[in-house]
């Protein structure tokens, strides 16, 4: 088994992969929208259909009025007993109880009406989520020359996810060689329409674009892409003022490239928007509870500097790769991130990144330098390529910044006995009197992850309420407080060892990387009230670490 779309015979025709993926979608479209009738007969008996042994089913000699009524027992269930049909439903497929309208029917509804392209059909019964209408919408992407990574998107999200199963039920419950047939086409396609997605998407991934733009044709092209996109950048925000007493930059959605600071690092990272201050988990209400969903109406487009873009690995490896189970809350965020890596022009004050190995970053959907005459862009994404396509190609490539004024001498443990001895050295009590525990430098890290949970009622008399995770941190004198008031880090001391052990040593003994938890972006040095230089402390604990270890016999 195994279909195979042979382009070099269909080209000899003058046909092309997209007209025959194209084509071939309508095809299997009608044939699961309503039942095969004597036009339809006719049509596949003239076509070349591609090899699978489900053609042969299909170019079989059959009764239209036994079609029907085939048809009506699988797809409708008339005549059945219960669960003896194939209902033609993502919902029925991926819906905890098996019913029509559920949360892929709404998923779909939402692609279909932001993009325009609606399923039309003679039956006013058949919903977005129906094979028919999930098939001709691959058609629609297809036909408008939509990137290969949208169309992966949709195949996998909604085509892919639950075909299988279904297809599988059609093949089980069909009585006529027809519809047996069409369900064993339909899978060899499906399968080979996933290598296929596959190897154009690696394709369309390793192609870039460079161009050059001035700031009003980057603003038209940002309108574009606003559509789609909620477009953060770093942006001063009046009324909020730094230790310096300037504006805070922090992250807002912008309306023009000329709302991007670039002289000066950003105050906050980007972390709030793919990983949020405050998340509801789920509601309850009474004696039941409904899991929180995903309400956002467009993916994010975020301009962010070399040492944030390697933040987000950081957090992926603790929410994504951390005991094997994905943490649903980041993902449902952070799966619709793409990224526009903004250049830095110099070294800032307060870096450290290229000592965190943190300044150069190759993982970006877009990059950017910015310049007073205009933009240089370059895209690695498909999905950010078409928007790209007029602009003045160039041969633009990214640079980093080679060297900070402040470097960091990273501390090397290689033993338990010098773990013990990196947490028990006299360095760290200095903290008791220096650290007043305020928490400021984990709320503006990039890859602090730390969250309390807690349960709040809607009023005092209800049991209707939500749980919600919210930001924490470790450095506040409750973080490790348990029931009755014990704490496992009881001084300002302890958790500053706590957090520097974890920023360059423990997360890199956890997940076996060859990068370290702090990226050196230096907010953290910034915020401070108290003036702590997390630079100065990691090189004060390598130098009494050293110390240390040179006094063992």
């Amino acid at each position: 088994r195994g279909v195979r779309l042979d382009t070099t015979r269909h080209n000899e025709g003058g046909w092309k992969m997209k007209e025959i993926r194209y084509g071939f979608y309508c095809f299997l479209a009608r044939c699961f929208e309503r039942e095969a009738d004597e036009e339809l007969l006719n049509k596949i008996a003239g076509m070349s259909l591609p090899k699978s042994e489900g053609v042969e089913g299909l170019k079989e000699k059959a009764d239209t009025d036994e079609l029907a009524a085939d048809f009506a027992a699988v797809f409708l269930g008339a005549g059945q007993a219960a669960g003896n049909a194939a209902f033609p439903y993502e919902s029925v497929y991926t819906s905890a109880k098996g019913l029509v309208m559920q949360e892929a029917w709404s998923q779909v509804k939402d692609i279909m009406d932001a993009s325009g392209r609606y399923f039309v059909s003679e039956d006013k019964t058949v919903k977005e989520d129906h094979a028919a209408a999930e098939l001709l919408y691959m058609a629609l992407l297809i036909k408008s020359d939509e990137s290969v990574s949208s169309q992966r998107d949709f195949f996998d999200n909604h085509i892919k996810n639950w075909f299988s199963r279904f297809l599988a039920d059609v093949e089980q419950y069909a009585k006529t060689p027809f519809y047996k047939g069409l369900a064993v086409l339909s899978q060899d396609f499906i399968d080979e329409e996933d290598d296929y997605l596959a190897k154009a998407l690696k394709k369309e991934e390793s192609e870039t674009l460079s161009c050059s733009l001035s700031k009003d044709e980057a603003d038209r092209i940002l309108s574009d892409l606003k559509k789609r996109y909620k477009i953060y950048a770093p942006v001063v925000v009046s009324g909020n003022t730094g230790k310096n007493g300037e504006n805070e930059v922090r992250y807002r959605e912008i309306s023009s490239v000329k709302d991007i600071v670039t002289d000066r690092p950003s105050d906050y990272s980007p972390k709030e928007i793919y990983y949020p201050i405050v998340q509801t988990m789920f509601y309850f209400e009474g004696d039941k509870s409904r899991e929180s969903t995903f309400t956002e109406d467009k993916d994010y487009l975020i301009v962010m500097r070399a040492c944030d873009v390697n933040a987000i690995k950081r957090l992926d490896d603790i929410f994504l790769k951390n005991g094997g189970r994905e943490d649903s809350y980041y993902e449902r965020h952070r799966s619709h991130v793409k990224i526009a890596l903004l250049e830095c022009e110099r070294s800032f004050e307060q870096c450290f990144c290229v000592s965190m190995g943190s300044a150069v970053a190759d993982e970006y959907d877009m990059a950017l330098r910015i310049s007073p005459d205009g933009l240089n862009v370059k895209v690695a994404s498909g999905d950010l390529k078409p928007y790209f396509k007029d602009a003045a190609k160039s041969a633009y490539e990214p640079s980093f910044v080679k060297e900070n004024e402040r470097k960091v001498a990273l501390p090397v443990i290689n033993s338990a006995d010098e773990l013990r001895m990196a947490s028990t050295l006299e360095f760290w009590k200095k903290y008791d009197d220096k650290c007043i525990s305020c928490g400021g430098c984990n709320t503006v890290c990039p890859t602090c992850s730390c969250f309390d949970t807690v349960d709040i009622r809607y009023d005092e008399t209800s049991t209707d309420g939500e749980r919600r995770r919210v930001w924490s941190s470790c450095m506040l004198d409750t973080f490790t407080m348990t029931a009755g008031g014990a704490r496992s880090r009881k001084s300002p001391a302890a958790n500053m060892r706590f957090k520097t052990l974890h920023k360059v040593y423990d997360f890199q003994k956890r997940f076996e990387t060859d990068y370290n938890m702090c990226v050196g972006c230096g907010r953290c040095i910034a915020r401070c009230p108290e003036d702590i230089n997390f630079s100065d402390t990691v090189n004060g604990f390598s130098n009494a670490l050293n110390e240390a270890k040179g006094g063992i016999s």
